[in-house]
């Protein structure tokens, strides 16, 4: 099964390589805060199945919105951009009652801020060898599906827009946020 995804990320479009940051690909090496991170063991790309959802995920606990945010100040040059990756790999679906049982984890542990207790659970499901990744819904809204999968080399790049050019998505996800627009001066 193929899943489609999606995620908001600063895109210079010279990276070249996925060892170059602005790349579609590209994912820090010193990345290893995130719900699902093991730095030691595997890099995590974040994701969700819907555009509405990856720019909901990125920009959800901004106030006030503008096209201010498609500016990425630390990479000259360049912009934020909405990628489409395909995975041919299975996702651990975290909103399958039966996947939490079975591994003996609450709806709750899933969604917890605390990073300790969400590492140690991605780290045993990584530790199974069965997934590229865990599914799971999101903080902003249950509706939007988040994903995190360590098959980064697994993915296949199926498009990328600058993040201006998919403005119907952005101001969707802004309306379900209930977050204001700002034009500008």
């Amino acid at each position: 099964m193929t899943t489609r995804l999606f995620r908001v990320f600063p895109w210079l479009p010279d990276a070249q390589t996925p060892d170059r940051p602005g790349h579609p690909l590209y994912v820090s090496p010193t990345q290893g805060t995130g719900r699902i991170d093991g730095p030691d063991r595997y890099r995590v790309l974040y994701a969700s199945t819907s555009e509405v959802g990856a720019i909901g995920e990125r920009f959800g606990d901004l106030e006030e919105w503008s096209d201010a945010m498609f500016v990425v100040p630390s990479l000259v040059g360049g912009t934020r951009a909405l990628a489409e990756y395909s995975l041919d790999d299975p996702l651990l679906d975290l909103d399958d009652a039966k996947a939490l049982l079975d591994r003996g984890l609450r709806p709750s542990r899933v969604v917890t801020r605390d990073r300790g207790t969400t590492q140690r659970w991605a780290r045993a499901i990584f530790d199974e060898g069965r997934w590229a990744g865990v599914s799971w819904w999101s903080f902003w809204n249950p509706d939007w599906v988040s994903c995190g999968t360590w098959a980064v080399d697994r993915l296949e790049l199926v498009s990328v827009a600058p993040l201006a050019d998919r403005i119907d998505a952005v101001h969707e996800a802004r309306d379900v946020l209930a977050r204001p627009w700002r034009e500008r001066r």
